[in-house]
């Protein structure tokens, strides 16, 4: 059963006088479990909807259009929690003292269908995959790592085999499309464990549609004893060099490459970023994966079009982590700097909250920004990058952008646009009246 919070004006439950503070507590004999279970279910023509009203319970019949919504909203779903323990598990890499949501392990295969989390599925339950299968709840993104039971078990923390495979045999063969993820390991799951892994998954292709690969990050933080460590650039250069065997072979069988590795590997082994070719679909581009080449293919077949002057002159500081720099200078800054009256500075930022060797731009903190500006001569406007915020508007050390401007006594703009509107962002930004905040 799930409270109601409230009705939506001239809605059908309104009609029949359901009120906030309310319980439904099942369709046409289902219960409810959460906003899933009643968007699927309400979808129905012909419903018996069961009320808790304080003390009282009802059913209302209710005969309607199928795409005809009731008018409930519902409370939050609960986040399920993870019980494992992943040797990288970013949790594990916090400092102490930061704010609770930062030490919660999710763990909710809802999450994964609607907002694209990650989940390992070792905890699902048949009644969950039924769930999964029976509401096409698809597509679904996996944690797999490795398919070599003991190479898991060792890298999520788990004492006995998940069986894995059989979870996502099921779900391929009821229709659930899935995304899978491996974060690779020195010396642990790369190699032949990690050949025979994307082997295995290979085999429920196409409804397995990608593997993406990630490269461990380790924080100064960790606390773990697990011995583990980061990349060589010669190590990444081999995986490079190794997978790209792998690919060449699933072309030739399955007609796309399936596996992809993620930015951080050509970025950090000095390597080129590859074509457009090389991601098919860009299936994992939210997750690092081409996420670079489709930003830079994006600004330059656009650039040809774009304003080639301001009406004045503004002075910029482009804030980025020094994993994206070189390519952000080479492929969006030179260019934007040939433009009159924009003078850009790109200032990389160093991560020292949780230690240098994490680069990428998500994981800067406010108290970092500020110290490694506030002795520079910063223009007219400071521009932040799109990942640095949660939904409540915090760095992960609580500071807030309106911190940062009071701080640094300049405006700041997390810059979520996409690239190419860069002039005309700037443009109605320069031109907003001096007292409203330039803040997104």
């Amino acid at each position: 059963m799930v409270k109601i919070i409230h009705i939506q004006p001239g809605s059908i439950a309104e009609e029949l006088g359901i009120q906030p503070g309310d319980t439904l507590i099942a369709i046409n004999g289902k219960e409810i479990r959460d906003r899933l279970d009643y968007r699927f279910y309400e979808s129905e023509e012909n419903l018996e909807v069961h009320i808790k009203q304080g003390h009282e319970e009802i059913i209302f019949e209710i005969e309607k259009d199928p795409d005809e919504d009731l008018g409930l909203d519902l409370e939050e779903m609960q986040l399920m929690s993870c019980g494992n323990n992943c040797v990288f598990c970013f949790v594990y890499q916090n400092p102490k003292g930061m704010r609770k949501s930062l030490y919660f392990k999710d763990e909710d295969y809802r999450y994964s269908f609607m907002y694209g989390h990650y989940v390992t599925m070792t905890t699902l339950t048949p009644s969950d995959l039924d769930r999964i299968a029976e509401q096409r709840l698809s597509p679904l993104y996996i944690s797999v790592h490795s398919t070599d039971p003991e190479t898991r078990k060792w890298l999520l923390g788990i004492k006995q085999d998940d069986k894995l495979l059989e979870k996502i045999d099921f779900l391929t063969k009821n229709g659930i499309e899935l995304h899978t993820q491996i974060v690779l390991v020195p010396e642990v799951n790369d190699g032949a464990v990690f050949k025979k892994t994307v082997s295995d998954l290979s085999r429920y292709y196409p409804k397995l549609k990608s593997v993406a690969v990630v490269p461990v990050g380790i924080s100064r933080h960790r606390r773990r004893k697990e011995p583990l460590r980061i990349h060589t650039p010669q190590e990444l250069k081999a995986a490079i060099e190794f997978t790209d065997g792998l690919r060449a072979k699933f072309k030739k069988e399955l007609g796309v490459h399936f596996v992809y590795l993620s930015d951080e590997f050509f970025i950090k082994a000095q390597a080129p970023i590859p074509p457009a070719s090389y991601y098919d679909e860009f299936y994992q581009i939210e997750n690092g994966v081409g996420e670079f080449r489709e930003m830079i293919d994006r600004f330059q077949a656009a650039w040809p079009a774009m304003p080639k002057r301001l009406n004045r002159p503004v002075n910029i500081t482009w804030v980025t982590g020094t994993l994206a720099s070189g390519n952000l200078k080479k492929y969006i800054i030179d260019p934007l700097n040939t433009i009159e009256n924009i003078s850009i500075e790109m200032i990389p930022i160093f991560n020292y909250f949780y230690g240098t060797t994490i680069q990428v731009s998500g994981l800067l903190v406010g108290e970092d920004i500020f110290n490694q500006l506030k002795d520079r001569p910063l223009g007219d406007l400071i521009l932040l990058p799109p990942r640095v915020l949660n939904e409540d508007g915090l760095f992960l050390d609580d500071w807030t952008v309106r911190d940062l401007e009071q701080k640094l006594n300049r405006k700041c703009h997390v810059f979520t646009e996409p690239v190419e509107s860069f002039v005309e962002v700037m443009t109605q930004l320069i031109n907003e009246p001096k007292n409203k905040r330039l803040v997104v």
